[in-house]
């Protein structure tokens, strides 16, 4: 089964949403989909999954049902080691 990726973003999107969306295009296209799936959650079209998550703010990341990342704009080692502990192997 593939590590899932979820992307949480205001929209419309500050700064840090926008650079964590553009990271997380930047995994899909370095992953194949069987290892991670990327899905990108925006603006009042995410509510009921952010509601779920009990998230309080943007940008935000879970990994496999786990929040690994909120409130700020995270470098990609910051993202590669929340990835890793969710069972991606990291290249």
């Amino acid at each position: 089964m593939p590590t899932l990726m979820e992307v949480f973003s205001g929209d419309p999107p500050c700064p840090g949403c926008v650079a964590v969306l553009a990271m997380a295009d930047r995994y899909a296209e370095r992953y194949p989909a069987e290892e991670l799936t990327v899905k990108k959650y925006v603006g009042r079209d995410a509510l009921e999954k952010y509601e779920a998550y009990n998230l309080s703010c943007v940008p935000a990341i879970v990994v496999n049902g786990v929040i690994k990342i909120e409130g700020i704009a995270p470098d990609e080692g910051t993202v590669d080691n929340a990835l890793r502990e969710g069972g991606l192997w990291i290249r």
